[in-house]
């Protein structure tokens, strides 16, 4: 969607007429309302009193006010503190100036924010109620796969519709300025609930949720070898992919969360991350590099890192141990840590990031071995296609042969200081006695990544995208602001008011970093991009006269 950019209210202080008017604008530019109330339309029965933009809107508000999420704020915001054009401009009609009609606008509000969840909800789990597994099976409402898919698709278009809105604030310049590289990351959402409880036998009160723990797939209570893990909270996972810089780039505009969706802990985040990042592609955002931590490398390449390239995104990963070293092989070639190389690259550079890990190299040696790898590397000759499939050549084949290999004659001169091969393949394979080899784009997918791992190009890289998902993930759950990681602050329960709260949060969140980056901007445009000098003296300052 296309958008203007839109002038931001005042930070803080009383819902004012300017701060409802945005609110009630994002809620439009979502163009999420309409399409919800057509699907709450009956033919019969009594008109709906309070429409659904003016719930929704009254939420943002709470949410860019850093105020708690609870439905009677939301209630008061709209019948005791919004002015009467605010009122006029939602279409809620009349006040609550005693306790009496405050119960009865809570019941309205109430009402119409169960009515909005019901049209996506993903979950026919029953809420509020310490049930044991025989009433909760009981209670429990069917849903096929396919409904609850369709449910689950609703939900996510809807929250990342509110979330394209907070971006549609940016001008077309401040929008121009990404260039489509993201970070992507699962963050704990915890719940205003405890746990299922072993002593009594009863599931929580919001069994929409799942125990996380912060190591492995953020599933397990147990680690490999059987000892319980630590930090275990009873929540759900929200995936968030955020925009970000190339390294070292002065900061042409503020990195926005730009993707949402929320499951149980651990549950598929290969495909759920894909699901994020095709949201963004559908709304337009461009595809670069794409940086992400060990739990998306784990994931199957069908489900993550197929899709992921065919969006666009080049990805930048780290390995596990029992990840390092030989990945994959076609055609005689070796996938090293990401990157096709000779077959007959040495061993000790093979093994390089494993010898650092288990701390039989230093790390100067290893920076050595890493950059010894480079004349290895297979060269590119064509691709990747259409079609993902990519053409790569022998590194002493060609005109420019990075290698000494007696396989390849037009390599043996001038004998200069590029590496030899001592030992060849006694039977040499494809790679080895053709002009090319053809790589196809699941050979090796879960590996393969553009960089060469842990050269200067990949850290700078990697570690700018994780750092930009990692200080988003911080940012909105700062107790003094939106708070994500505070579960009393957003009580009703269940993923999709969960869902909805979260990307409610983090639409604050974009809207205080967009707020902070213009202030800024307007205030000193250098600054941003270069500190203040501290230094008190130089040596220039004592270079003698003449």
């Amino acid at each position: 969607m296309s958008h203007a950019g839109l002038s931001l209210p005042a930070a803080a202080g009383a819902v004012s007429e300017e701060t409802v008017a945005f609110a009630a604008e994002l809620v439009d530019r979502s163009g999420k309302a309409p399409v919800i109330e057509a699907a709450l339309a009956s033919p019969t029965g009594r008109r709906r009193p309070l429409p659904v933009r003016a719930v929704l809107a009254a939420l943002v508000c709470l949410a860019i006010d850093a105020r708690p999420l609870f439905l009677t704020e939301a209630t008061r915001l709209l019948f005791q503190q919004a002015s009467g054009a605010s009122r006029r401009l939602l279409g809620v009609t009349g006040t609550a100036t005693t306790e009496r009609a405050f119960l009865a606008a809570y019941r309205r509000v109430r009402y119409c924010f169960h009515a909005i969840l019901s049209v996506m909800d993903p979950s026919g789990l029953p809420k509020n109620r310490r049930l044991t597994p025989g009433q909760l099976a009981a209670r429990t409402r069917k849903m096929t796969p396919a409904q609850a898919a369709a449910a689950r698709q609703r939900l996510e278009a809807f929250i990342n519709s509110l979330l394209e809105a907070s971006i549609s604030v940016l001008d077309q310049e401040e929008q121009a300025a990404f260039d489509g590289s993201a970070g992507l990351d699962a963050t704990a959402v915890p719940l205003f609930s405890r746990g299922p409880s072993k002593r009594s036998g009863l599931c929580a009160s919001d069994p929409d949720g799942g125990w996380y723990v912060r190591e492995g797939d953020h599933r397990d209570a147990e680690d490999h070898k059987g000892r319980k893990r630590t930090k275990i909270a009873w929540a759900l996972e929200a995936t968030i992919a955020t925009t970000a810089r190339p390294p070292g780039a002065e900061p042409a505009c503020p990195n926005l969360a730009i993707g949402l969706a929320l499951t149980r802990p651990g549950a598929d985040p290969g495909g759920t991350g894909a699901r994020v990042l095709a949201s963004a592609a559908a709304r337009g955002h461009k595809a670069s590099w794409l940086g992400f931590d060990r739990a998306y490398t784990a994931a199957l390449p069908r489900k993550f890192h197929l899709p992921a390239r065919a969006l666009g995104y080049q990805p930048v990963m780290d390995y596990r141990a029992d990840q390092l070293g030989i990945q994959a092989s076609t055609a005689g070639a070796i996938l090293v840590e990401g990157s096709w190389y000779c077959p007959a690259m040495p061993e000790p550079l093979i093994t390089a990031t494993a010898g650092l890990r288990d701390h039989a190299t230093g790390q100067a040696a290893y920076d050595a071995q890493i950059a010894a790898r480079g004349p290895y590397q297979l060269k590119r000759k064509d691709g990747p296609d259409a079609d993902g499939y990519q053409r790569l050549s022998c590194p002493a084949a060609g005109d420019h042969p990075r290698l000494i290999c007696p396989l390849r004659e037009t390599s043996l001169s001038p004998r200069d200081g590029r590496p030899k091969i001592f030992q060849p393949p006694d039977d040499p394979p494809k790679v080895c006695r053709q002009a090319a080899i053809t790589i196809a784009p699941d050979t090796g997918a879960r590996y393969r990544q553009d960089l060469p791992y842990a050269t200067p190009a990949w850290h700078a890289r990697y570690a700018t995208l994780r750092n930009t998902i990692e200080g988003l993930n911080g940012y909105v759950k700062d107790p003094a602001h939106e708070a994500l990681a505070q579960p009393a602050r957003r009580r009703v329960r269940g993923i999709a008011a969960q869902s909805l709260f979260t990307a409610l949060l983090l639409i604050a969140a974009n809207i205080r970093k967009i707020r902070a980056w213009r202030a800024q901007t307007a205030q000193d445009k250098t600054s941003i991009a270069r500190r203040a000098r501290r230094r008190r003296t130089s040596l220039a300052d004592y270079l003698p006269d003449g």
